[in-house]
């Protein structure tokens, strides 16, 4: 019987799709712009809130 022989594949990943990056990009932009916008509008809220409670 002839010796099993043995087989190495090495495998590279596919180089990133440049488009793909800048739609990623912007996404993260976008929820970066969302996430200030929020913060500041809870801190005008809370300057100017008349709830006594909380005080």
């Amino acid at each position: 019987m002839a010796e099993p022989t043995t087989v190495i594949v090495q495998v590279e990943p596919a180089p990133p799709d440049p488009e793909r990056i800048e739609d990623i990009s912007v996404l993260f932009g976008l929820f970066l712009v969302a996430a200030v916008v929020i913060t500041c509008a809870r801190a005008l809220m809370k300057l100017f809130s008349v709830d006594t409670a909380k005080d």
